[in-house]
């Protein structure tokens, strides 16, 4: 197989059309912007230009976990991970249902709708075990790993 003919402008000035304000013999414009030379290309790139690594994300406690998703360092699995964030009604939650339907029907669905009376659950998204749990009222209760008491 054969290599194809080498490049040079006089090949490319002689196959491109010409305009009729253009000379024939005339060199062809370099590019603005771009180094002559490939090899000074790295040289002329400013410091601050180049990318930054990616700053490592910081864990939040698990006392401290708010209402969005955040980063974690999992008791179960070992891990820097999200959390997953649901909510899940309490029992307090269909009473107060209940008590809206004694003055109206159409009101029995308003404390779930409203959010009330619904504890927070955070959930590891790489293990899937219950972190955290954050009751309606009171402190976040943290949730680990059952330590193995030995038989005696």
């Amino acid at each position: 197989m054969a290599a194809p003919p080498a490049f040079s402008p006089s090949s490319a000035a002689a196959t491109e059309p010409q305009d009729a304000g253009h000379a024939a013999n005339q060199a062809p414009e370099p590019l603005k912007g771009l180094p002559a030379d490939p090899n000074t290309a790295q040289q002329q790139v400013p410091a601050s230009a180049a990318v930054p690594p990616a700053p490592a994300q910081v864990a939040t406690p698990l006392d401290q976990l708010g209402d969005s998703p955040q980063w974690i360092d999992c008791p179960f699995c070992h891990r820097r991970t999200l959390t997953r964030v649901s909510k899940e009604g309490t029992s307090m939650q269909i009473l107060a249902g209940i008590l809206c339907c004694l003055f109206c029907v159409c009101l029995a669905c308003v404390p779930c709708l409203a959010g009330w009376f619904e504890e927070t659950i955070y959930v590891c998204t790489q293990c899937n075990k219950k972190v955290a749990t954050r009751p309606v009222s009171g402190p976040i209760i943290v949730h680990g790993p059952q330590a193995t008491v030995p038989s005696k």
